[in-house]
């Protein structure tokens, strides 16, 4: 999926319901002669006493009413009615709860006041007895979350209707946490689903934990087995005896019903049959409905994500039925509509560029829909990551001279194949495969150059069996995602790991254990390296090294369109002043210093990759040192084909190093070396491109700048990039800090003179120095007395905080060994020693007395020595 897709992303979530219940032999009465649930006066319940005692499946979803009123599977429940002489009580079926039937126990959920009963039925009030709403998704993973609750202080039902075999009942509540702002109520809509228990007659596969490295489905919540107490799931699948239908709401834009359908029917290629169908939903039908599986298109432009839900039976994981949600964030019909989603995108996550260091748990989030709830974990998404990869996209969309109408709303039917295609994975069972990236075939500069074909549609037909995914389970970048659902669109092949792990979960082919294909899920990311979203390439320092240079190349472009949003707001009361458009280098550095981290962490030894652990039938102690040589290997070849580690970690940095940089790397662009001076010239030169010298607006009019508007962007452009110099050199400083060096010595047992880690340390050395000494210009001076006498010292180039992180990255737990910069700290505190004291004329002096300078003077030489007390000087 785009990738954001679910659930979230921030994204949001994907939300998977799942029912756990009665033993089969229990539930197997037949409900065929029993007279049914029914909606009786003023929105009561009916219950005939026939069925009191037998189960019945009680599911819900909670539906904010903010926002958008999409929804999020509640975990499901057997239950039963029982009536008494003051009420009627509901409990939850046992099974699968209790290691023993031996010892009776009864789960009791609510009590219903009775409004009437006679001999036939008794009438309950459901409103007053549902004044709790269960806190818990069936994918928490925690027996005890299935107790928690939100208190409802009020509440309405305000409607019930029989539909099919389901009582459907709908509650507007307010709602709150007492463990979680306590003070906070929230307005939802809770549509419960009744229907009696029967269990389907599907057998139900417990997936073997021991295949599930290269596969998973999701699973039923577990159960206990009796006696044993033993914890068991079953997978989530569909019944293929009989045909599975999906339907696509009626709101869906016609222009995207041929693409939501292509990304359904995508699935059957996975099952090498016929086994799903599609056709357009009645008109007033939404999700969640219990009757249909359904892809409902939202018209929601801030939600960035597409999610779903499935509902199982719970003895044997059989689904029953499932909804995903499409919205309409991917629906970029022409220049101005992606202008205005990259506009929105922007301002969702606060500012141009997140200045967050990744995985940072403030990084901005999709908002919540249920913030009571924790996420489930099946399906979450990052918003940020997210909005990240997609506003870069689109930039780079939006800089094509020769982008039309007709070309981007081709992107974007292919985005929305690829997007629908993922969502309805979910609901067939399929977690994401985050490593499906992993075994791609197409490198980075063939992506850039397929996407340039495939913007004018021509000279595509060398890429037809080339893969930038092998999963569409993964979350892939924007242009993966846009190649993916070309091939959708173009091919009839499903890709390779989809359709292994469809074979998989449905009828037991171990080819993807066999050839032990690539797979990662949402538990795995942090715990490997390699398995992240919307990462792109089959080598994780190529890939990090590809998107710091990419995410330079677009930098002007963003700053561009950030003046353009600004000129040219969807409302003219949204109109800025172009000088008033304020610019952030700090969170577009953050972005270059986090793929600058990204290539640091291969070279500790604790680093993980799926890629390489897939090697080994096992992973522990006994293979501990085989599993680093393997690492330390694939480090240094990733590092040759970048052109040595000059070039992949350096190259790009203001700073002159005096770099041994050999051939251009041949599979991902170079990143040229940051210069202020050439990357507003960049911007001066594409104003002058046919893309930006008239340009769409995002309320769909022509614009252009006029010459002294240009003048305002390059002359706002060239101070922005001058502070995007410094804070790149901080932040990188900075990662240095914590990136220890240890691979080397874990694969070999040496410390080596002349490998990747020993050159790396000298380099970092080199950096050391350069920040800490440089200087700026004689212009820039700084004046004061020393007793009577004025003095002048030049000022150096960059800030303490800068200054202050160079020299705390020679500190002993990075390197290849504890002493690795003894030597060059010593000879940095002679060095920056020697400059303070001859800028002071300390020499000349009988006895120097900081107290004596004036207090610029002092604090300038103070913030010297701060430094210099973490560069200690060698003990002779």
């Amino acid at each position: 999926m785009p990738q954001m897709f679910s659930s979230n992303s921030s994204i949001r979530r994907m939300r998977i319901c799942l029912w756990m219940g009665m033993t089969l032999a229990t539930a197997f009465r037949s409900f065929a002669a029993d007279p049914e649930l029914a909606a009786a006066a003023n929105h009561n319940l009916s219950i005939p006493k026939a069925v009191l005692g037998k189960p019945f499946l009680l599911s819900a979803s909670i539906i904010p009413q903010s926002s958008a009123a999409t929804s999020s599977g509640l975990a499901g429940k057997v239950v039963r009615f029982e009536l008494f002489h003051d009420g009627v009580d509901l409990y939850e079926a046992t099974d699968g709860l209790v290691v023993t039937k031996e010892l009776p126990a009864r789960r009791l959920l609510t009590t219903f006041p009775i409004v009437q009963a006679d001999d036939s039925q008794v009438i309950i009030d459901f409103n007053k007895g549902m004044r709790r709403v269960s806190a818990d998704y069936a994918l928490s993973g925690s027996m005890a979350a299935r107790d928690y609750v939100l208190e409802v202080p009020q509440s309405r039902v305000f409607d019930m209707q029989k539909q099919e075999n389901f009582l459907v009942i709908r509650q507007s509540v307010q709602a709150r946490s007492l463990g979680s702002s306590p003070d906070l109520e929230e307005r939802y809509e809770i549509r419960y689903f009744l229907s009696p228990y029967l269990p389907s007659k599907t057998v139900g596969k417990e997936q073997p934990q021991v295949e599930t490295r290269y596969a998973r489905f999701f699973e039923t919540a577990p159960v206990i087995e009796e006696t044993t107490g033993r914890h068991s799931s079953k997978m989530a699948r569909f019944d293929l005896s009989k045909p599975v239908d999906f339907y696509y709401s009626a709101n869906t834009p016609k222009e995207y019903e041929q693409a939501v359908k292509d990304g359904i029917l995508y699935w059957n290629r996975a099952f090498g049959k016929e086994v799903i169908r599609v056709q357009k939903a009645p008109e007033g039908v939404t999700a969640p409905d219990a009757r249909f599986n359904l892809v409902q298109w939202v018209p929601w432009d801030g939600a960035g994500v597409a999610y779903a839900d499935i509902l199982l039976d719970p003895q044997t994981g059989e689904s029953k039925h499932g909804q995903a949600y499409m919205t309409s964030v991917f629906a970029i019909s022409g220049k101005a509509r992606a202008r205005a989603v990259l506009r929105m995108i922007l301002e969702t996550t606060g500012d141009k560029k997140s200045d967050k260091k990744e995985g940072d748990p403030k990084d901005p989030k999709l908002p919540v829909s249920v913030p009571f709830l924790e996420p489930s974990g099946a399906c979450q998404i990052n918003f940020g990551e997210f909005a990240r990869q997609y506003a870069q996209g689109l930039e780079e969309l939006l800089a094509s001279d020769s982008l039309t109408d007709e070309a981007v709303l081709r992107v974007a039917q292919d985005y929305v194949r690829e997007v629908a295609a993922h969502e309805v994975g979910h609901v067939l069972g399929l977690r994401h495969n985050f490593a499906g990236s992993l075994e791609g075939t197409l490198s980075h500069k063939e992506l850039d150059d397929w996407f340039k074909a495939y913007l004018i549609n021509k000279g595509l037909e060398g890429y037809t069996n080339k893969l930038s995914s092998a999963s569409i389970m993964d979350y892939n970048p924007f242009k993966s995602s846009i190649f993916i659902g070309w091939k959708l669109r173009t091919s009839t092949n499903a890709l390779p790991h989809d359709r292994n792990a469809i074979q998989w979960g449905y009828f037991d082919n171990k080819e993807v254990v066999e050839k032990k294909q690539l797979f990662g899920t949402d538990g795995d990311v942090g715990r490997y390296s390699d398995v992240s979203r919307f990462d792109y390439g089959v080598e994780p320092v190529v890939s990090a090294y590809g998107e710091l240079s990419a995410a330079l190349r677009s930098l002007p472009n963003t700053l561009i369109e950030l003046f353009i949003a600004a000129r040219a707001p969807r409302d003219p009361r949204d109109r800025i002043p172009l000088e008033q458009v304020n610019l952030n280098p700090k969170g577009s550095a953050t972005a270059i210093a986090n793929n600058f981290a990204r290539i640091l962490t291969w070279f500790r030894a604790n680093a993980r990759s799926v890629r390489i652990e897939n090697q080994f039938d096992f992973i522990g102690e006994l293979n501990e040192k085989e599993r680093a040589q393997a690492h330390w290997k694939s480090l240094n070849e990733q590092v040759e084909h970048l052109g040595g580690l000059d070039r992949a970690a350096f190259s790009f940095l203001p700073l002159d190093l005096k770099l041994e940089l050999k051939d251009e790397p041949k599979e991902v662009p170079a990143a040229e070396k940051i210069s202020a001076e050439k990357l507003a010239a960049k911007v001066e030169k594409l104003l002058a491109t046919p893309a930006y010298t008239n340009f769409v607006g995002l309320d769909e009019k022509k614009y252009s700048f006029t010459k002294d508007e240009k003048e305002l962007i390059v002359k706002r452009s060239r101070r922005f990039f001058e502070e995007f110099e410094k804070e790149v050199v901080k932040l990188v400083c900075q990662r240095l800090e914590d990136a220890p060096r240890n691979l080397g010595f874990e694969a070999t047992g040496s410390i080596g003179d002349e490998d990747l880690v020993a050159k790396l340390d000298r380099r970092v050395i080199d950096l050391a120095r350069a920040v800490i000494l440089a200087k700026e210009d004689d212009k820039h001076r700084l004046e004061g007395k020393y007793e009577k006498g004025i003095i002048q010292v030049v000022e150096f180039k960059y800030d303490d905080e800068t200054r202050l992180a160079a020299a705390k990255a020679l500190n002993d737990r990075t390197g290849s060994f504890r002493g690795w910069s003894v030597d060059a700290k010593s000879d940095l505190n002679k060095s920056l020693k020697d400059d303070v004291e001859g800028a002071l004329n300390i020499g000349n002096l009988k006895e120097f007395k900081d107290a004596s300078l004036s207090r610029p003077l002092r604090e300038w030489y103070l913030k010297q020595q701060d430094i210099l007390n973490l560069l200690p000087a060698k003990a002779r």
